[in-house]
């Protein structure tokens, strides 16, 4: 049985005793990505984010932090808040699971298409989004030589997305 240690909004830490032996666990929340593609290239911001105190490259994304939406209604929400723009084509591309016993976590990839910009809003989140950048293949590899962009689970989908 599960004894939660922690629960935080985003994590939960829990440990199990299985035979004597303790367990431990860590459970992220779900989460969603966008992959929004023009003319063949996807679309990464360099967002300045304060708890890390710095800026990066990285794909559109949020927490499913909101019951009442789904997945895509929340890759919608999250285009619109970062960089204000919709896209008119969605499609569901990949779902990232991991249960490796020590860490489980859940994020949904959408491909956004036919690309929109819409008035500037602002982002409700305290990030700052620095620049936008679409990059080919070659480009997020070049990037990814370079260490200008962290290799992650988002980097491998997205080069998943390319082949």
């Amino acid at each position: 049985m599960r004894k939660i240690i922690y629960k935080g909004k985003y994590l939960t830490m829990s440990t199990e005793d299985v035979d004597g032996h303790i367990y431990e666990r860590v459970s992220v929340r779900s989460g969603v990505r966008v992959l929004p593609i023009e003319n063949g290239k996807m679309l990464f911001i360099k967002e300045f984010r304060k708890h890390e105190g710095k800026a990066r490259l990285k794909l559109i994304g949020g927490w499913r932090d909101k019951e009442d939406l789904t997945s895509l209604e929340i890759a919608k929400e999250e285009l619109r808040e970062e960089i204000s723009m919709k896209a008119r084509n969605w499609s569901k591309f990949y779902t990232y699971e991991t249960s490796s016993g020590t860490i489980e976590e859940s994020v949904d990839y959408f491909v956004a298409q036919d690309l929109e910009k819409l008035p500037p809003q602002k982002n409700p989140d305290s990030d700052i989004v620095e620049e936008i950048i679409f990059l080919n293949k070659l480009e997020l590899k070049e990037k990814l030589k370079a260490r200008e962009i962290m290799w992650d689970k988002d980097i491998t989908v997205a080069l998943m997305f390319f082949e």
